[in-house]
């Protein structure tokens, strides 16, 4: 099979585009999902400092 030189280029160029873009979303999704993280936390700390408490785990006992 004959791939003329301009095609190969192309592919080329092509699959380089296409590492490129997937290394970009890669790299911005982490960062925002450690903010998230981080403000999660943040706004947890807050609500169990006004007295508030996680809810209770039902013990076995209650079970029928």
């Amino acid at each position: 099979m004959h791939i003329d030189k301009r095609w190969l280029l192309l592919l080329a160029l092509a699959g380089i585009a296409a590492a490129a873009a997937a290394a970009a979303s890669k790299s911005g999704r982490r960062p925002r999902r450690n903010a998230r993280v981080v403000e999660d936390n943040a706004a947890i700390r807050s609500w169990e400092n006004e007295g508030g408490h996680p809810m209770p785990i039902p013990s076995a006992s209650a079970l029928p």
